[in-house]
């Protein structure tokens, strides 16, 4: 995935919620708690959302978070990591989780006794 992808996906999912509406870049901003000329740059694709900011923008939008995700996935697939993914028993004892970097265990227990 390049930084063009990014920013035409962001582009391309904040302009069908917010391009229609009258005012939509002000509407926006004060969703995310930031200026309606950071917002407009968005909308017109001159700039896309940087960290914190995409953080408020996913928690502010389902529609922008899962599209994320999925670039994320296929960024994953591409690099063939396969999915990430977490498993909990029925007692919540055992999550077991496939890491991507190989880094983290792949299996955590919960040592604490079922009472």
């Amino acid at each position: 995935m390049n930084a063009c992808a990014y920013s035409e996906t962001v582009t391309s999912v904040l302009r069908r919620i917010y391009g229609s509406m009258r005012h939509g870049a002000e509407y926006l901003a004060r969703g995310v708690d930031t200026s309606p000329r950071t917002a407009r740059n968005w909308l017109d694709g001159k700039n896309a959302p940087r960290g914190a900011e995409l953080i408020r923008l996913m928690a502010e939008c389902d529609e922008l978070r899962r599209e994320i995700d999925r670039l994320v996935e296929e960024e994953k697939c591409r690099k063939g990591l396969g999915s990430t993914s977490v498993i909990a028993g029925s007692d919540g004892a055992e999550i077991r989780r496939q890491s991507a970097s190989g880094l983290l265990p792949s299996t955590y227990s919960n040592t604490a006794s079922a009472s």
